[in-house]
């Protein structure tokens, strides 16, 4: 079994890597001042919704 960060380091548990990565980055880069990272978090939110939906398409039809 992976550990928890292996978990999301793998593409096929958390495919919004990039999203993720982006987004912590930003948070280093402003030395976590959110307001300055809102644009990144909205792309790893919509990431993660489109994941989600597509995920729910694949187990109806299968």
């Amino acid at each position: 079994r992976m550990s928890r960060h292996a978990q999301l380091r793998d593409h096929d548990v958390n495919p919004c890597i990039v999203e993720t990565d982006a987004s912590n980055k930003c948070m280093d880069d402003s030395n976590y001042n959110k307001d300055k990272c809102t644009a990144y978090f909205l792309k790893y939110r919509n990431c993660r919704k489109f994941w989600v939906i597509a995920i729910s398409w694949i187990k109806i039809s299968s």
